[in-house]
């Protein structure tokens, strides 16, 4: 797994999502924003693909850097299910 920011030409094209930084986020409305953080994308074989599941498709085009997901470490779920939260 790579570490830290990486030139977006580094990027791996295939299905592992991956943070990247930079460029214009093209909003599911087709408004345009400068993309001032960080944001979880896919590619989708011709562009960066928002992974958000809100609304209509959304992506960044031109970002500038990318990293991989760094990992999370979660307690067992039996941790997780004795507490209240899903109770």
């Amino acid at each position: 797994m790579s570490e830290g920011w990486q030139p977006i030409g580094t990027a791996p094209k295939n299905d592992e999502r991956i943070i990247v930084a930079g460029g214009t986020w093209i909003r599911g409305n087709k408004e345009k924003l400068p993309q001032e953080f960080p944001c979880l994308v896919i590619w989708d074989e011709t562009e960066w693909l928002i992974c958000d599941n809100e609304g209509p498709r959304a992506l960044i085009r031109g970002p500038k850097v990318w990293m991989s997901v760094p990992p999370v470490e979660l307690p067992p779920a039996s941790e997780l299910l004795a507490g209240t939260m899903f109770r």
